[in-house]
């Protein structure tokens, strides 16, 4: 229902205000501020991660971050961009809580070895390197940053326009993939990118600034890093609760498809996750069969309180026993293939 509002200052002065237009002309202003990217004027950035603490910072997976590398679309200016970027994810993992990270390229190099063998053999070269790293739980990260520029100085065709002329903007891309250690198989690979207004493309807003000096987050291109190591973080905080052993059923009723998790925090809302169990043998984490003789698979379901559902996307095989068994977000090795 409308409401108009009279205002009058005098015989001939007044004008009628309609206040749910007011509302929703404020409420439009509210929201614009609310979602402004711009950084607060009134304070330098800080430096990308945050913390976290509790169960956060409990049972740690390990990060083992290769060297990163370069790509050719890198500004000449920022030549030396891979080990600095590398340098600053390393810190913003570490700040979470949430990992160790190690950067010990001998140990790298043990883990691409082991990847590229097949078979026994690699599940035994990555147990050594699991064990070197003293962890169950690790992921080998790579990255190479393919786009570290303003778009000034890119080619004409890739430029955008922003009103009455072409936008210049600071572009940060970073190329990531993350394998899981315990089963060799990449659990995470995407293109990570960023872009901030960077204004006029006439000034130098850098001068004597070094990549990773604190002002340096302030700048156009800090601010567009800050981004890229953020959302980088923030995929592979996601990966905990993929890996085998970290999350568990604890309750099945057959005839149902609705199964209780521990763990469950980790998980993605609406993820797809595949369900196996260790070997009694070899303790390898294999997959289950459903009742077609396919790899089991359940869906998360988060609630409003935070805690999980997990849904079977088939029956279990009837010789299978899933309480007790865990998930994985990249498929598990079959049990005929271990066989």
């Amino acid at each position: 229902m409308r409401c108009l509002i009279v205002l009058n200052f005098g015989r001939n002065m007044g004008f009628v205000v309609d206040t749910e237009r007011m509302r929703i002309f404020l409420l439009t202003i509210l929201v614009v501020l609310c979602n402004c990217s711009v950084s607060n004027p009134w304070a330098y950035n800080a430096p990308p991660g945050t913390g976290m603490s509790g169960r956060e910072a409990l049972d740690k997976p390990v990060v083992l971050l290769a060297q990163f590398t370069a790509g050719t679309g890198v500004d000449a200016r920022w030549s030396d961009i891979a080990p600095e970027m590398q340098q600053a994810f390393a810190r913003a993992l570490l700040k979470t809580g949430k990992f160790d990270v190690v950067t010990d390229q001998y140990i790298v190099n043990q883990a691409l070895d082991a990847i590229a063998d097949t078979g026994a053999t690699r599940d035994r070269a990555l147990d050594t390197v699991r064990s070197t790293l003293n962890t169950n739980t690790a992921f080998l990260v790579q990255a190479r940053i393919t786009d570290f520029l303003h778009t000034s100085e890119a080619p004409d065709s890739v430029r955008r326009l922003s009103w009455f002329s072409e936008a210049n903007d600071a572009v940060v891309a970073m190329d990531m993939t993350a394998t899981d250690l315990q089963v060799g198989r990449v659990a995470f690979s995407d293109q990570i990118a960023a872009t901030v207004g960077a204004g006029d493309e006439e000034t130098d807003q850098y001068g004597s600034l070094e990549f990773g000096s604190y002002l340096f987050w302030s700048t156009p291109l800090g601010r567009a890093s800050t981004d890229v190591l953020d959302e980088g973080v923030h995929q592979l905080a996601g990966l905990r609760g993929s890996t085998p052993g970290v999350v568990k059923i604890t309750a099945y009723e057959v005839g149902h498809r609705d199964v209780k998790l521990s763990g469950d925090g980790y998980l993605d809302d609406g993820g797809i996750y595949y369900v196996g169990a260790a070997d009694a043998v070899t303790g390898q984490y294999i997959s289950i069969d459903d009742d077609l003789g396919r790899p089991l698979r359940l869906r998360v379901e988060k609630h409003f309180f935070g805690s999980s559902t997990g849904w079977l996307l088939s029956e279990p095989a009837e010789y299978e026993h899933i309480t007790g068994a865990t998930l994985s977000k990249a498929p598990l090795p079959t049990q005929a293939t271990v066989q």
